[in-house]
């Protein structure tokens, strides 16, 4: 799978890009770009947080947005 793979499959099952952040590390406009196959030369750390992140979180369900806090914005414009 590719970094975006991961990311696609993440935000299918419920979660959003701010929860992927917070479980990778990897900024939320980042990964904004990763999803929108903006950023296909992932350097390996991402690539490897992202597998991890995909693997822990594939098999619970997503946690409510409520529990994210006011975070609204979830897409970088531009």
């Amino acid at each position: 799978m590719e970094a975006q793979d991961y990311v696609l499959a993440l935000k299918q099952k419920g979660y959003t890009q701010t929860q992927i952040s917070d479980a990778t590390g990897i900024a939320q406009p980042t990964i904004s770009k990763i999803e929108r196959g903006e950023v296909t030369d992932v350097m390996s750390r991402n690539y490897r947080a992202l597998q991890l992140a995909h693997k822990k979180m594939k098999a619970k369900p997503a946690p409510s947005t409520a529990s994210i806090g006011s975070a609204t914005t979830e897409t970088v414009a531009g």
